[in-house]
Formats: C-alpha cells, sequence, structure tokens
C-alpha cells in the first residue's frame, strides 16, 4: 500500500512538472491574452489600446470592451484611452485580465463635453479653447468658495469679494475674458443653470448687470469645471458671448470623501470652518448611481478699514474735537473704525445630488440639482451724529451709526431627464427642470431718520426672486464614412425657457417719510426717509413679471479626414418681450501632425436683456436743497421712456473671432495659443443719474415737479465695445520613479476692452436742454475698460515624494484703474498697480485614505494699493481699497489646514 502511494505521488509530481515546463515553453513562445476593460461606472469601455510595452503589437477593445492579443511572460500590457489614466500589467502565467480605468477629467488631452453635441474630444483637438479644471486641483487652491477656487486655477476666469457695494456682497461678479459678467454662461451636467435675482446697481465691476452665482453650488460635488474660451450662443443660447463655465458633477460609486478645512487670515480674522462630505451609492444595475454632497461653511468677517478722518457730532472740526473728547466714546488720541469694510460674514449650507439609472437597452434616467442657503452680513457707511445730518438719527444713537445688512441668499434646482445612447441609431436627450434664487434682504443698527424717535432700529427691505424653467429636447446621429468623409455628427434639438421675476416689498417703515421729512420741518432739521444703508422696496416698485423663449438650434460636426474637422452650428430664438434673434458659428480644426494641430472660429452670438433688467424699478427718497424728492430706476417698459426716445432694450450681438494652435509632446507637453476678438454691438447698460430740471425740458415733462422725481436712470442699449487678447496654457508633467512626479504649468491672458462707439443722446431728450445731456460717463466708462485686470498670469509647480506633494503657485494680477468725480470738481483717475500673490502647499498622504494638507494663500501678505486718502472715494478712511475696480480682494494672507478621509 506504501509503494501504491509513493508511485501516486511521483507521478503527481511529475505530471505537476512536465505542465510547468511546457507552460514556460508556451509563455516564452508567446501566447493568447483575453481580458475586459471597464471604466469607474463598471460600463465596458470600446475603443481602448492594449500594447505590449516596447514592441509594435496594438490591439483595441470591440463595443463589449473585450480584447485579445499575444504576449510573453514578462512583457508589459500598456493599457490607454482618452479621458482615462494610464494602466500597466505586467504578464505572468494568468492569460485572463479584468482592468478597471479611473477617469483623468483633467490630465494632458483632457477629454471635454462642453462646445459640441458631438462625441467627447480631448481638449487639444477640439475647434475651439476649453480649461478643463478637475476636482483636485480645485481643491488644491486652498479657497472654499466655488468662484474663487476657479479665479485661481484660470487665466481668463476673474472675481473677487467686495465690501460696502451693495448687492455684490451677497453674489460675486465674475467674469470671463475682461467682460461683463452677463456674458458667461454658467452651465451644470451642460444644462443652464439659472441666475442671481438681484440686479449689481453699484458703480463697481459689472454695474447694471445680473450675475450667476458659482457659490451656490458645492465644490466637493463637482468633478470637474470646463471653461468654454469661446463664443457659444448658437449651440447654447443667449448670455454665451465670452464663453461658457460648465461644472461637471460627480457620478462615482462605493466611494466616498469626507473634506474639512480650518483656516484664518494674518489679520486673525476671516475665520474659515468647512465641512462636507460626499458619497455615491449603486441603485442595483450596472451604471447606476447615485452621488449625494452635504457641505456647511463658516467665514467670518473682515476688516481693513482705515481710521476715520472725518467728523462725527458737529460740522465745525474744532467743535467735534471738543465733543469727541468730552463723551470719550471717539476720543481723537485714539483711532476711531467707525464701520467695517472688508469680506462679508458668510454661513452657508448645501445639498446636491447627480443620478442616473438604466432603463432598458440604452436608455438611461437621469437627475440632479440641489439647493443651498447662505446667510450673509454687510456693512454700509458709518452715519455721523450730527444733528443736520440727513441721514443721522443723533436721538436713537447719539454717537453715530454703522448699519448692517443681513441678507439671506436661497437656490434651489432640480432637472431630470431620459437619454438613449446608441451606437448605430439615434441619441435622444429630452430633459426638464427648474432653477430659483431668492435674496431676503433686511437692515439692523439703523434708523429711518424721518421718523425720529419712533423709528424702528431693524427693517424687512424686501425680497427678490428670479425663476426659470428650461425643457430641452435633442437628437443627434453620428454617420460614418458620410459623403465621403471620415464622419458626420448631426444634432437637431429645441429649447423652452420660462422665466419669471418678482420684487415683494419691505416693512411699511423700510420706505415711508415721516414727520421730519415733511415741509412743515426746517429745512435744515429735515431727515431722509426710509431706512439708511439700504431703504426698503416700496408697494410702487413691487412686480411679477415672466417671459417665455423658445429656440431651435443644429449643430453639424465632421471629422472630414483623419486630420480636418469642421463644425457648424445655428440657433434661432424667439422672445415674447422682444422679439427674435438668429446666431450661427463656425469652427475648424486642422492637425498638421500627431499632436499639433491649428484651430478656429467665428460666430455671431447675442445676450437678451435679462428679465431682472428690464424690470428692475427703484425708487428711493431723499432730501435735495432742503425738500425730500425720489430717485426712480425707471422700469424699460414704462410709456414716459419711449416720450424720450428711450427705446425697450433689445438683444446685445456680438461676433467672435479666435484664431489658436495646440502642441501635444505625448502624455508630458502641452500648450495652446489662442488669439481673439469679440465685438459687441448695443451693449445694454444702465444709465447715469440724470437730474430732473429745467435744464432738461423733456425729462421735466415727463417727470412734472408733482410727481417729486428728481433722478432717473434707465436701462439702454448706448455702447459698442470691443475686446482683443490672447489666451496662453502650457503644462509639463514628468515621472522619475514610482510615486515621484514633478508637474508645472504656466498660463496668462491678456486682453483689452475699448468702447468704440457711444450713441447719441436721442433727440427727444436733448431737445431744448441747455446742457449736453450723457447717458454715460467716465466713470462707467472706465468700469467697462479698466476695472478689472487685462493681465493674468498663472504659474505652478507641484513635487510628489511618495507621500508628501510640495506645490507652489504664483499668480499674477495686472493693474486697474478707477475713477471718480468729486463734487464741483472734474473727473480723476487712480492707477493702481499690478501684484503677484504667492501660495504653498505640503500635502501628506498618512494612508491611502487620509491625508492632510497645510497651505498659506498670500504667502506674503499682499495688498492693493490703497485709495489716495485725498480722493472722495476714499470716505474719510471707509474705503482704503477702491471699490471702483476689482483686483484680487484686499484681505491679505490666510493660512489653513485641510484633511481629506476616503472611504
Amino acid at each position: 500500500m506504501t509503494n501504491i502511494k509513493n508511485n501516486y505521488l511521483f507521478h503527481k509530481l511529475f505530471f505537476c512538472v512536465l505542465l510547468f515546463c511546457l507552460t514556460q515553453i508556451a509563455i516564452g513562445q508567446g501566447k493568447t491574452i483575453n481580458g475586459n476593460i471597464y471604466g469607474d461606472k463598471d460600463e465596458p469601455l470600446a475603443g481602448v489600446t492594449v500594447t505590449v510595452k516596447g514592441k509594435k503589437k496594438a490591439v483595441t477593445t470591440n463595443s463589449e470592451g473585450k480584447f485579445t492579443i499575444s504576449a510573453e511572460r514578462g512583457d508589459v500590457l500598456v493599457i490607454t484611452s482618452i479621458g482615462f489614466l494610464s494602466y500597466e500589467i505586467p504578464v505572468t502565467s494568468e492569460i485572463y485580465y479584468t482592468v478597471k480605468l479611473k477617469t483623468n477629467p483633467a490630465g494632458m488631452g483632457a477629454v471635454t463635453i462642453i462646445g459640441s453635441r458631438g462625441k467627447p474630444r480631448t481638449d487639444v483637438n477640439r475647434p475651439v479653447p476649453v480649461d478643463v479644471i478637475s476636482s483636485k486641483e480645485l481643491e488644491n487652491t486652498g479657497q472654499v468658495d466655488l468662484g474663487q477656487q476657479a479665479q485661481f486655477t484660470s487665466p481668463s476666469f476673474n472675481s473677487s469679494k467686495n465690501a460696502i457695494n451693495g448687492l455684490t456682497s451677497y453674489a460675486d461678479p465674475a467674469s470671463l475674458r475682461g467682460m461683463s459678467p452677463d456674458q458667461s454662461l454658467v452651465l451644470v451636467n451642460t444644462k443652464r443653470r439659472h441666475q442671481f435675482s438681484a440686479v449689481n446697481n453699484n458703480v463697481t465691476v459689472g454695474k447694471g448687470t445680473v450675475v450667476t452665482d458659482l457659490n451656490g453650488i458645492p465644490s466637493l460635488a463637482v468633478e470637474r469645471l470646463e471653461i468654454l474660451r469661446d463664443g457659444a450662443a448658437a449651440q447654447y443660447g443667449s448670455d454665451a458671448i465670452a464663453g461658457i463655465i460648465n461644472l461637471e458633477l460627480k457620478k462615482t460609486i462605493k466611494t466616498g470623501t469626507f473634506r474639512t478645512q480650518l483656516g484664518i487670515n494674518k489679520e486673525g480674522d476671516g475665520a474659515t470652518v468647512m465641512t462636507a462630505i460626499n458619497y455615491g451609492f449603486g441603485l442595483g444595475k450596472p451604471q447606476s448611481y447615485l452621488n449625494l454632497t452635504l457641505h456647511y461653511q463658516y467665514v467670518g468677517e473682515t476688516n481693513r478699514i482705515d481710521p476715520y478722518t472725518g467728523v462725527i457730532y458737529n460740522s465745525n472740526r474744532s467743535l467735534d474735537t471738543v465733543i469727541r473728547n468730552k463723551n470719550g466714546v471717539w476720543p481723537t488720541d485714539k483711532p476711531a473704525y467707525v464701520s467695517k469694510y472688508g469680506s462679508s460674514q458668510t454661513k452657508s449650507y448645501q445639498a446636491f445630488m447627480n443620478l442616473g439609472y438604466p432603463l432598458g437597452k440604452n436608455w438611461t434616467l437621469y437627475s440632479f440639482g440641489g439647493t443651498s442657503k447662505r446667510d450673509i452680513l454687510a456693512y454700509a457707511f458709518f452715519r455721523s451724529a450730527r444733528a443736520n445730518d440727513a441721514n443721522s438719527d443723533s436721538v436713537l444713537f447719539p454717537h453715530g451709526f454703522a448699519p448692517e445688512g443681513p441678507g439671506n441668499s436661497v437656490d434651489y434646482s432640480l432637472f431630470a431627464g431620459v437619454n438613449k445612447k446608441a451606437e448605430k441609431g439615434w441619441n435622444i436627450d429630452l430633459s426638464s427642470g427648474y432653477g430659483l434664487n431668492y435674496l431676503d434682504l433686511f437692515a439692523k443698527n439703523t434708523a429711518n431718520p424721518s421718523m425720529g424717535a419712533a423709528s424702528p432700529t431693524s427693517f424687512y427691505i424686501g425680497r427678490y426672486t428670479f425663476g426659470q424653467s428650461t425643457t430641452e429636447a435633442t437628437v443627434s446621429k453620428n454617420f460614418n464614412g458620410a459623403l465621403g468623409t471620415k464622419s458626420i455628427n448631426l444634432a437637431l434639438g429645441t429649447q423652452l425657457r420660462i422665466d419669471n421675476f418678482k420684487i415683494k416689498e419691505g416693512d411699511t417703515a423700510s420706505y415711508i417719510a415721516g414727520q421730519l421729512a415733511s415741509a412743515s420741518v426746517p429745512a435744515a432739521n429735515r431727515k431722509n426717509p426710509g431706512s439708511t444703508g439700504r431703504s426698503g422696496i416700496s408697494p410702487a416698485d413691487a412686480s411679477n413679471e415672466s417671459r417665455t423663449n423658445i429656440g431651435i438650434f443644429a449643430d453639424i460636426e465632421s471629422d472630414i479626414t483623419d486630420k480636418f474637422l469642421v463644425a457648424l452650428a445655428g440657433r434661432y430664438e424667439n422672445y415674447s418681450d422682444f422679439g427674435s434673434n438668429l446666431s450661427g458659428k463656425l469652427a475648424t480644426r486642422y492637425r498638421f501632425a500627431k499632436g499639433f494641430a491649428l484651430r478656429a472660429s467665428v460666430n455671431r452670438g447675442f445676450r437678451a436683456p435679462s428679465l431682472q433688467q428690464v424690470n428692475f424699478g427703484l425708487t428711493t427718497g431723499v432730501l435735495q436743497g432742503g425738500e425730500v424728492t425720489q430717485s426712480l430706476q425707471i422700469r424699460s417698459k414704462d410709456p414716459r421712456l419711449a416720450q424720450l426716445g428711450i427705446e425697450y432694450p433689445k438683444p446685445e450681438l456680438s461676433w467672435n473671432y479666435n484664431v489658436g494652435i495646440t502642441a501635444k509632446a505625448g502624455n508630458n507637453v502641452l500648450f495652446t495659443l489662442d488669439a481673439y476678438q469679440i465685438d459687441v454691438t448695443d451693449k445694454i447698460m444702465v444709465s447715469e443719474q440724470l437730474t430732473v430740471s429745467s435744464a432738461i425740458p423733456a425729462l421735466l415733462a415727463a417727470f412734472p415737479a408733482s410727481t417729486g422725481i428728481k433722478q432717473v436712470t434707465f436701462f439702454t442699449n448706448n455702447i459698442n465695445t470691443s475686446t482683443k487678447g490672447i489666451d496662453f496654457v502650457a503644462s509639463l508633467k514628468h515621472t522619475f520613479k514610482p510615486r515621484h512626479f514633478l508637474s508645472g504649468s504656466i498660463s496668462f491672458t491678456a486682453n483689452k476692452t475699448e468702447i468704440t462707439y457711444q450713441k447719441p443722446t436721442p433727440e427727444q431728450l436733448q431737445a431744448g436742454a441747455t446742457i449736453t445731456v450723457k447717458l454715460i460717463d467716465t466713470i462707467t466708462v472706465s468700469i467697462i475698460e479698466t476695472s478689472q485686470p487685462r493681465t493674468k498670469v498663472l504659474a505652478s509647480v507641484a513635487y510628489q515624494m511618495n507621500k508628501l506633494t510640495i506645490t507652489t503657485k504664483a499668480t499674477y494680477f495686472g493693474k486697474v484703474v478707477a475713477w471718480e468725480k468729486p463734487t464741483g470738481l472734474p473727473h480723476r483717475s487712480q492707477t493702481f498697480s499690478g501684484k503677484t500673490l504667492i501660495d504653498a502647499t505640503a500635502g501628506y498622504d498618512i494612508s491611502q485614505k487620509l491625508s492632510v494638507t497645510i497651505g498659506a494663500n498670500n504667502l506674503f501678505d499682499v495688498y492693493p494699493d490703497k485709495v489716495n486718502p485725498d480722493y472722495a472715494s476714499y470716505n474719510s478712511g471707509q474705503t482704503p481699497y477702491t471699490r471702483n475696480a476689482n483686483q484680487f480682494g484686499f484681505n491679505g494672507a490666510y493660512y489653513y489646514t485641510t484633511l481629506n478621509l476616503k472611504f
């Protein structure tokens, strides 16, 4: 029995040795390897390239993601696909491999969705320039607001914080290529995002415009940010004159991120606490996902005010000094900081979701949206305690006061749709969505001076609301080999939008004229009506207006050959309030050699007047010459404007020209250079404040003395502009050895916007006037031409050594120029020089799931130049940094630490 057992073991061992030898011989001669390749959402990937490293063997995966290739043991399979990280597999004795590729949305030659309704392409193969910024790049800025993250990652994007500047405290003006904020379109998952509800009516960047509030979206929900630096109104509709900002939301499942950040400014204020969590769930089917994000953020206020140099109790400075020293509240031997000039205190609560669910063969249900509530506290200028100060109340506030302006900005959005993606048939996308923003405004620590001691000290100012519903249908199909070309992609669609804008009045006490504004009170003692700091919305200004827009569009993109691409788009839209518009676009790209291409585009675009602009009305009571008068922002449909020769605003029209080159050397070096010109006709702007008097008889006839109206403003198409510039982007990546990477980039923009034409004042308005009536003056011209940096440079270097990553960034903001018009003096300007900000971070991977980062933004504590103390815009020290231009903020150095946990 023992011999039988030993013989059995011997034969088994001999068989195994023989099998091993035969296997080695087979491998040495090459063997057939099979495999399947999937994407992040377990979807089979077609067209993936599989090569044997160092050999001329290459295959691509089929429609099911499968491949077959011959290789030897010891070979390395290299798997590459556009938009994914490359993957290497050492060949062992295995003959079947399953590979899951990770998305690389912002790598060299990243895939972009925006700018075409054809197949996704790499950014360097697009006929138009696109910046693709990954969530990692956004996070690495150390900024907590999405708008500021974009500010420090894209050279063509500009946005910074404002102080004591009206409604800009509640939504940051953001722009592309130095143009107006409302000349850029914001999309989420390629669907139009609703705008902010209120008009920026202050003398600053974007005066008279309506912005789209990027900060209403949690940054952790964003997979990547795509910035199309080219006009695209023919493809996406109104507003896309300067370009498009598209936010692609995360779709990941079975993985999550918890992030928290703590930070503070060098001055000890502006403390930041941010906590966010993102997690994705599968919904029981392959390719299904539900990705959720929760976000909380607190940012403390900052204060960079200078000591007050004005009077407080008496117009006579000597008497004022005596009183200040006597009562001890504002003694002259100590600096008097009477208000606050800095970034607003903000508390944000946000929740977002992104959902996809396969319904059947090729059909998918999708939905996305969220809610955001931001509580913001802003400040106004100091009101003195002088008895003859019409804006003050020395009884309720015997030592003066600085009004506070709390505001609650709330956003809701929800989109849902179905799409069908077929290899050979028609692709279909049907969607509908609704977005809404409302802004509730309050005033505290203030008074209605005309009510005297009976005045409340807090008020509800009113509410602005804007809602937009969008329903869209698109069909597309790719025709391979059609008409002798390599392929033609045709897309057709239609879109219905319904906009609604509401203005709700505030408390009665916030806008009424009390007894101290009446003619029975001596002129020297009369007081201004309405809550000072921010006057309430009166019933006369309340409104509820809607409009509809129907558009149809066609988009054709053809790879005529492997090298030559042509794209053509057209769009017709009809608005219920002003009529129709036709826009078009032609773009092309020619690839001279692998990785090197020339691209160009020309398009005719438009921007419709926003519903908020044409329906914005505001009446403000002021004392003038001892009499209560009214300043009126006139709605565009007011018949009195037609009487003055002012037409209802029509769309801005634009011609956009872009030519550029792209170069890419393997996966390590890339650069793009684009030159552009954007000419805008009939730009919509808010007029200067015109005084109603006998000097302008037409105004006096339209607004007789009985109305009490002494100043008027309105929206009109008054100017043409031209913007010229260049954009340059270069990136370099190098791997020294595993886990040792060097990456660097430099990008810059240089542009210039000029007003090329001002329309003459309408004859009806100028008739009989003894002065020249101007609808636009030097200050407004400077806001358009010089208030934003015309040069911006971004440079960064990052080096990863195993678990440690060191990053250094430099951002240069070019000079800006601000103008002012002091009472009784001519206009004068001040130039604020260009500055460079340095950011530095050090990140350490404690484990594969846990990492920590420490960083400093504006490491060397750089500030803008201060306003000349002799200028009126210095406001006796209350505005040490200009409000009439927007460079990079004024908070100085900021230090932070971030903790990231993957789970």
